[in-house]
């Protein structure tokens, strides 16, 4: 029966990890909806994190630093990001290093989390956790989050506006890099 209720989960957690990977490395199409509903759906979740860490401070020594790395990614990221008209459609990516780092940082603690998971004999105290409380235990899930959130929100919002700003010029007959 353990293997049964591992393997869904598992099933599962394979395809958020291959779609996400699929989604950092190379040209991404320019989607206006995607990219705002990522930023607001990052943005609650990183003030619920903040509202979470404020009863908690020990939290925010992790989730400041975090936040900070956050932006100097985004700054890297907006230096650093092409955009091309393929098919008379616009899309966008990042220096590889930047995706590279953000994929490592999101796999390395996906991994790391799972195998606690799998590791821990006392599946009692796992389901007793209560909603945040594993945040003030294990401080560099924060850190992570904080540093993945910030990214997202703050390369999508320059995405967003950057190809704005291309869409309203003509896309050229002869795709080229921006």
């Amino acid at each position: 029966m353990h293997i049964q209720q591992m393997a869904i989960p598992l099933l599962i957690m394979v395809f958020v990890v291959y779609r996400r990977v699929r989604q950092t490395i190379g040209f991404q199409f320019f989607k206006p909806r995607r990219l705002i509903f990522r930023m607001i759906v990052f943005s609650l979740i990183i003030i619920g994190f903040l509202a979470n860490a404020a009863l908690h401070p020990r939290t925010l020594f992790y989730a400041v630093p975090g936040l900070c790395l956050g932006i100097v990614l985004v700054h890297n990221a907006a230096r650093h990001s092409t955009f091309q008209w393929k098919n008379n459609e616009l899309h966008y990516r990042t220096h590889k290093w930047i995706e590279a780092t953000v994929l490592i940082l999101f796999l390395g603690r996906f991994l790391y989390r799972y195998l606690f998971l799998i590791t821990s004999t006392n599946w009692q105290s796992l389901e007793s956790f209560q909603y945040g409380q594993h945040f003030t235990r294990d401080p560099l899930t924060a850190f992570v989050f904080f540093v993945l959130g910030t990214y997202y929100i703050g390369f999508n919002a320059y995405i967003l506006k950057k190809g704005k700003e291309l869409q309203k010029e003509e896309s050229p007959l002869h795709p080229e890099v921006l």
